[in-house]
């Protein structure tokens, strides 16, 4: 029993401090972040091996590429020597007629049997072995009589040979033009020696094209050497093959005359392919125009395995730094919960009416502390704002009570302005009479419309309080509103404009005594500009000095509202950069005694905008 007491209490121990690592957010927030960053890590461990494999296979291939372009070189310019060795047959009068005398004589014998011919062919083609010290022999076939002779370089003879030669099908098979022949076993003296042969068609002076073919066969020894200079640098197979499949050059050996097993997939092109189940990187140098192909074929899993090392060490350098970091995260999260428990402690004391009590501010400034002294100074405030909640509810409940007072149902304005219109009316003042009628649908805009009204409505409203005052001056005043259509259905606050337009009668008509002079003219004009609004409202009025001009800018920047002449002006700027900001507004332009313009730019802004932006701004606020 006392086992299990203990058991229990070890439990009931245990849940309270389980609950609190459920609960608390910033151990949630430790956690979730070392995952995160654990994840991240790895994300990026994972790319780096990546990009480091992808960079060693490139590095790797590139190597072998460097190995294949100098074992191809080499074997170009063996194919660009072959003619000028060819061309020397053909360089003196002697040498030509010497070959062409071997290769027209219609019976062998006839060429053997004149020592002096057969010395000068010898000499010959001693000439054409030490051009290229590669060289192991030289096979020249006769068409006439279907005979192969070979000069061998170690012996300096040159001797008939019969149909069992090795190459003898295929050179009497040989149509003109050049020919490649792979590398095959060649004796030369006692010695045996692999080479690779170069053909070509030969003519006589008599016989122009196929008077016979010559063949050289190159030692294999210079090109093997040339690849040993890459030996440890280069991955896979090296071939050089003939377009029929015969192997000129193999890095594994395997010279045994079958052709090329993959040829097919050298001929395809493709940077990579399956091969007997195995993925190859294949990289490959042709020359289409003498029909051969020079190939080094990689296996993907050797690539692979020199690329590991870098990738396992990636993997733990990446591996030690999230270790670190995790012990670095969580003695920072320790220190945190120690921080952020002392602020908890002084919430749940104010929180059970102790508002008097306040955080203990440590010595040390950080944003705890930041935390604690803005809390204590949210708690000096709080008996403060208990207070003036309660007088704030009074005072609301005191402005609902006037505004109930003093809404005066319009109606009541509405019927008292209809019966002295009737009264103008029957007395014959028909002026008065329409002038209460504009004033009465004046009155409706003005209480009945929302905060942002179509251009429309605004300018309807700027066109009833001219005609009013048209009305009072008869034909003394002209006035003309041309604003575009297309700017009519746009949005702006209401009563923006009619305030200039007031400003006019009160102002500049009649040169502000309120009497207006013969030819008084008033022009509104609206229209878009580069997305914007913009209204031009200009009159032949009284104008301004410029200092009077000067002063109304000053207010106008200052937007201070002012009982005269820049009041109006002052409080129409101040609303658009309130609505609009701070690139629109109102500007102000006139001459004494001639003219003065007024200009307003505005946004290009539907009702429903104009709201949700004032939405947006009263939230931000």
């Amino acid at each position: 029993m006392a086992g299990n007491g203990i058991g229990w209490r070890r439990w009931r121990g245990w849940r309270p401090a389980r609950k609190r690592l459920q609960v608390r957010f910033y151990n949630r927030l430790m956690l979730y972040t070392t995952l995160i960053f654990l994840a991240v890590a790895y994300l990026l461990a994972f790319l780096a091996a990546r990009y480091a494999t992808q960079l060693e296979a490139v590095k790797q291939l590139q190597q072998s590429r460097d190995a294949l372009s100098a074992v191809f070189g080499y074997y170009e310019r063996k194919n660009d020597n072959f003619l000028n060795i060819v061309y020397t047959l053909y360089d003196t009068e002697d040498i030509y007629a010497t070959i062409s005398e071997m290769l027209e004589s219609p019976s062998d014998a006839e060429y053997e049997n004149n020592a002096l011919v057969k010395q000068q062919v010898v000499r010959t083609m001693a000439g054409l072995a030490v051009q290229d010290r590669d060289i192991s022999s030289i096979v020249l076939f006769k068409n006439l009589t279907g005979s192969l002779y070979v000069y061998n370089t170690s012996k300096h003879f040159l001797e008939r040979v019969g149909p069992d030669y090795p190459l003898y099908a295929q050179m009497k098979q040989m149509a003109s033009g050049r020919y490649i022949t792979g590398t095959r076993t060649v004796v030369s003296g006692s010695m045996a020696q692999m080479a690779y042969g170069i053909s070509g068609t030969l003519g006589s002076k008599n016989i122009r094209l196929m008077a016979g073919q010559l063949l050289i066969e190159y030692n294999t020894q210079a090109i093997e050497n040339i690849f040993q200079e890459y030996a440890g640098k280069t991955l896979g197979q090296f071939v050089i093959v003939s377009g029929s499949g015969d192997v000129v050059f193999n890095s594994e050996g395997g010279y045994g005359g079958e052709p090329y097993s993959q040829l097919d997939v050298l001929k395809d092109g493709a940077e990579s392919a399956t091969i007997d189940g195995k993925r190859y990187y294949v990289q490959t140098i042709v020359n289409d125009k003498r029909d051969y192909i020079g190939a080094n074929l990689v296996p993907k899993e050797e690539v692979d395995r020199k690329s590991a090392y870098a990738r396992r060490l990636i993997y733990a350098v990446f591996t030690a730094l999230a270790f670190v970091c995790v012990v670095l995260y969580t003695a920072a999260g320790t220190f945190v919960s120690r921080r952020v428990n002392e602020l908890i402690k002084g919430m749940k004391r104010i929180s059970t009416n102790h508002l008097s009590y306040r955080i203990p501010l440590p010595k040390r400034s950080d944003e705890f502390a930041e935390i604690a002294a803005r809390f204590n100074l949210m708690c000096d405030e709080l008996q403060l704002i208990i207070h003036r909640e309660y007088i704030s509810e009074l005072k609301k409940k005191n402005a609902e009570l006037n505004a109930l007072q003093a809404g005066i149902n319009p109606h009541f304005l509405y019927n008292t302005l209809e019966a002295i219109r009737i009264k103008a009316s029957d007395d014959g003042n028909r002026d008065i009479a329409e002038m209460i009628v504009l004033l009465a649908h004046l009155y409706r805009s003005v209480v009945r419309d929302r905060t942002f009204i179509p251009v429309r409505k605004e300018i309807s409203m700027c066109d009833m309080y001219l005609h009013i005052f048209s009305l009072r001056y008869a034909s003394c005043l002209e006035y003309d509103i041309n604003v575009e259509h297309r700017v009519m259905e746009y949005g702006l606050p209401k009563n923006l404009l009619q305030p200039i337009v007031e400003n006019y009668f009160v102002h500049g008509i009649g040169g502000g005594s309120g009497e207006a002079g013969e030819g008084s003219r008033f022009l509104i004009e609206g229209r878009l500009e580069e997305g914007d609004i913009v209204f031009r409202f200009e009159d032949n009025g009284r104008g301004m000095s410029e200092e009077r001009l000067d002063a109304v800018r000053r207010r106008l920047d200052q937007a201070a509202a002012q009982a005269d002449a820049g009041y109006g002006l002052a409080n129409v700027h101040e609303r658009i950069r309130l609505v609009y900001g701070e690139p629109y507004g109102l500007s102000v332009e006139s001459r004494l005694s001639r003219e003065t313009r007024i200009t307003v730019r505005i946004a290009a802004l539907s009702c429903e905008e104009l709201e949700r932006r004032l939405l947006a701004s009263g939230e931000a606020g």
